[in-house]
């Protein structure tokens, strides 16, 4: 499907489609520079050190680096705390992002096939939180705060709300140590924002990443959250948490995002357009995660900007590196009734799949009406499982069969309007 929508700026913000910003990084980094001019010198002092990094021979392993995760559900109403399940899918969704796993890769133009990178990181749900005792990487708080989520305006002594418990808010967990998100309602101010690798060291309060909570997944709000619903605010919102910068740069008029393997590009691209599309000269890499195209159609990061990560994880966010915070990630099941999850079930618009098994090789996962009747097949990789649209199937009962090696198991759905 095609879709054209427009958004703009340095920032990762989001609203209604006619007003949304997908990304708010820019205005935020504006506001926060204002108040710490400092942050000036910081920015030079990490460019320095990632051109520096760059300049040695590295030779990579093929080490995954595993950065631990905690996220901060900051609701008002219930609707606003997400469940469990929604979490994980956006865990799964960055996994297969991160290292070039997600089921869109097959699509990417051949000419931008040598530059796609499995950038070797990948991301838990924190298992030890920072006094070591369990966890399972969620916090809940309850706020009687409205739209905190809109970091700009929701504020107490020039501070936003979301950031501090004494606010209303939820306080970050050790932010060297863990990657903190915050998931809360913008009331359609944005869809996500991160304020840059600079404020490390100046606000590492606020030192994280912020996502709308209709945002955050791959979910079924489809109606309300289309075309940004598969979960890639946060990979790109992370992109900015390693100091990944949007790649246009008015085709050369101010420095771009500093990474060579990216053309440069004149504007920022929306919707799903098709390739190629060009400007500055060159063809435009528009399906990189760090554009501004739906969802459905982002695809990979470059050569390029995963050395700019590793740079980050080897320099200024090397404490993610050292923690010990998936320490104790729990041992998957064998597969069975109970390691597939599904959700949510009665369902309108999709169903979500979690798989918590350990399952060698392909699933076949089929989809069948109460007549017997399949509607539905696709044999994939239980790791790189999406979900499946059901908005066009009448009310009733359906039957999702998954079929692995010799074994069989089948779900009961319930599809209401």
């Amino acid at each position: 499907m095609i879709r054209t929508i427009v958004l703009a700026s340095f920032l990762c913000l989001g609203l209604s489609l006619s007003a949304q910003m997908r990304c708010a990084a820019d205005e935020w980094q504006a506001e926060l520079t204002a108040i710490y001019p400092e942050v000036v010198q910081g920015n030079q002092r990490i460019e320095a050190y990632i051109r520096n990094w760059r300049a040695q021979a590295r030779p990579r392993n093929g080490e995954v680096i595993t950065i631990p995760v905690v996220v901060h559900i900051v609701y008002q109403d219930e609707i606003e705390n997400i469940p469990e399940l929604q979490i994980n899918a956006q865990i799964e969704v960055l996994n297969e992002d991160f290292r070039l796993l997600n089921e869109n890769v097959p699509y990417l133009p051949d000419e931008f096939r040598p530059i796609a990178a499995d950038t070797e990181i990948e991301f838990c749900l924190a298992s030890l939180d920072p006094d070591g005792r369990p966890t399972d990487g969620i916090t809940r708080t309850s706020t009687d705060i409205s739209c905190i989520a809109d970091i700009f305006t929701v504020k107490s002594d020039g501070r936003s709300r979301l950031f501090y418990t004494e606010l209303g808010g939820q306080d970050a967990w050790d932010t060297e140590h863990y990657l903190n998100i915050w998931v809360a309602s913008s009331c359609g101010t944005l869809l996500g924002v991160t304020p840059g690798a600079a404020f490390i060291d100046i606000l590492p309060e606020q030192d994280g990443v912020v996502i709308d909570y209709k945002y955050f997944g791959n979910n079924c709000f489809s109606g309300e959250s289309a075309p940004y619903h598969l979960g890639r605010t946060a990979t790109h919102e992370i992109g900015h948490f390693f100091n990944l910068k949007h790649p246009w740069s008015d085709c050369g008029t101010f420095e771009g995002d500093l990474v060579d393997d990216t053309p440069d590009q004149s504007a920022p691209y929306y919707g799903c357009p098709i390739h190629p599309q060009a400007s500055c000269g060159s063809n435009d890499v528009y399906m990189n995660f760090m554009n501004y195209t739906d969802d459905e159609c982002m695809m990979m990061f470059t050569v390029g900007q995963k050395e700019r990560m590793l740079a980050m994880l080897d320099g200024p966010r090397e404490g993610l590196k050292a923690s010990v915070g998936c320490a104790l990630q729990p041992t998957p099941l064998p597969f069975s009734d109970e390691a597939i999850l599904i959700y949510p079930n009665p369902t309108q618009d999709c169903i979500h799949i979690d798989f918590n098994a350990e399952i060698p090789g392909i699933v076949q996962v089929e989809l069948y009406d109460a007549m017997g009747r399949r509607l539905f097949q696709i044999d994939e990789s239980s790791r790189n499982f999406r979900s499946i649209d059901v908005s066009s199937l009448a009310r009733g009962v359906y039957f999702l069969c998954f079929h692995a090696g010799r074994q069989t198991i089948t779900k009961k759905v319930l599809v209401a309007p």
